[in-house]
């Protein structure tokens, strides 16, 4: 049931709508006519800068060049790009980095930039337009049929139950079939045909295993067939268990990845962590001061090659094994993987996505700028209308190829996986309880055995 407001209070919203219709009109006022002079660095997506052979920027593309554009249409102001080739985001001794343009008041503006707390002394940053889980590149594992995936389907628990149950199964047949002999009076009667040795029983516990034909029993007692039958039904269970899962180490083989966790890095020394100089990524590890972050900074400090001039150098050091690329911007890992197979015409990079920390990818102005608000205002107008997600999605590389094989990798690890002893502990339960019958069956016939004999002796 819809209420109608009272006279007052809908005047009241009406007073407050226009309001808000005026003030959208001066925003729209203070900010248009202005020219503004922005810079970033170039990247797959996001920002992309096409320069001619003389260096100069022809050509801007990219997410956030559509972003860019939306907003000069919808505040109607102009821009232009800050001709300048700058790969540092950061100033060093050696080299200014952009930010110094920006605080001089050379630019306005730099696109897709991740806030950081030094930054944030200085800078003033935009509502996110991206936010990204830091990524890592890892090398493709590569498909290899081993020698050891006959022993794969099982755990070691399984395979040590397994050593324990066979010479338990036929010292017990053995037993009871010998002591037959003696309790159940067969020693005085002619000997069977085909009585049970200890290789006879042997090759009846091990033919069932190998599932080999052929196979049979030829004992004295009913103790005796129920421990068989118990060892029939446990390796029934057993042996179609293990010829599943064995099929799929055999068909599916995989090699374990370099690394299945950015945390693995505590425990591999061995593996180094690589990261385009100056970005976001190495802003942030570089920047912290305690946690796991501050981990991966010193890791970054500590190898001298951990800090690549080029994305294309990163990728080089994870093919060659050993290193693990990370970086802020998705966009990077996924061109990366695009380039190198229109290179190789083949997949030899993996990525793997693990939220150990997100990355805020916003504008930044000077401090303290007045045209912040707006910036903010125009963002979020874009956000509502789903726009910053269709376009950050239309400008991704396509991976498919690849992605589609990391995808099927991840479903055959989900697939392939030993049988742990909990899942098999039936067929021992079903072995164990036909031991137990046995033996309490044996004790049965002993004792008719003995009420019987007694019995006939004192009728004599």
């Amino acid at each position: 049931m819809i209420k109608r407001l009272p006279q007052g209070q809908l005047l009241l919203v009406m007073l407050c709508a226009t309001f808000a219709i005026n003030v959208g009109g001066l925003t729209t006022k203070a900010i248009s006519g202005k020219h503004f002079v922005v810079s970033g660095i170039s990247s797959v997506a996001g920002f992309h800068m096409l320069r001619n052979a003389s260096g100069h920027i022809i050509k801007l593309d990219g997410s956030a060049t559509k972003m860019l554009n939306w907003l000069s249409q919808f505040y109607h102001f102009t821009y232009s790009v800050f001709q300048i080739n700058a790969t540092a985001i950061d100033s060093s001794p050696n080299q200014p980095g952009l930010i110094s343009y920006l605080l001089r008041k050379e630019i306005d503006m730099i696109i897709s930039l991740s806030p950081t707390q030094s930054r944030l002394s200085f800078l003033d940053f935009s509502h996110p337009t991206l936010y990204v889980p830091v990524s890592f590149l890892i090398p493709l594992p590569d498909s290899s049929v081993k020698v050891e995936a006959v022993v794969k389907p099982f755990e070691p628990k399984v395979w040590l139950a397994l050593i324990l149950a066979i010479p338990c199964v036929i010292l017990a047949l053995s037993l009871l079939n010998r002591h037959a002999d003696f309790f159940l009076g067969y020693g005085n009667t002619p000997r069977m045909k085909k009585e049970p040795r200890w290789g006879h029983t042997s090759f009846y516990v091990f033919g069932l295993l190998l599932n080999q034909g052929g196979s049979h029993l030829y004992g004295k007692s009913l103790s005796f067939y129920c421990l068989g039958g118990a060892w029939c039904i446990a390796t029934f269970v057993i042996v179609n268990a293990y010829n599943s899962t064995l099929i799929s180490h055999v068909t599916l083989p995989k090699k374990e990845p370099l690394i299945k966790s950015i945390y693995d890095l505590r425990n591999r020394p061995d593996v180094h962590l690589v990261t385009d100089r100056n970005m976001n990524t190495d802003a942030v590890l570089s920047a912290a001061g305690t946690g796991f972050l501050k981990f991966l900074g010193d890791r970054l400090r500590d190898y001298p090659k951990s800090r690549c001039n080029a994305t294309k150098h990163c990728v080089e050091l994870v093919k060659s094994g050993s290193h693990v690329y990370s970086s802020g911007v998705n966009s990077f890992l996924y061109g990366a993987i695009r380039e190198d197979y229109k290179a190789t015409g083949q997949c030899n990079l993996q990525l793997e996505r693990e939220n150990f920390m997100n990355l805020q990818i916003s504008w930044a102005l000077p401090k303290q700028s007045q045209h912040l608000k707006y910036l903010n205002h125009g963002i979020m107008k874009m956000r509502e209308a789903g726009l910053v997600d269709l376009w950050n999605k239309n400008f991704q590389p396509d991976t498919r190829e690849c992605l589609l094989n990391e995808k099927a990798s991840k479903i055959n690890k989900r697939i392939i996986k030993q049988l742990e002893l909990e899942n098999l502990v039936g067929s021992f339960v079903v072995l164990a309880i036909g031991l137990l019958v046995s033996l309490i069956i044996f004790v049965g016939e002993v004792i008719i055995f003995y009420r019987f004999s007694h019995r006939g002796t004192a009728d004599k």
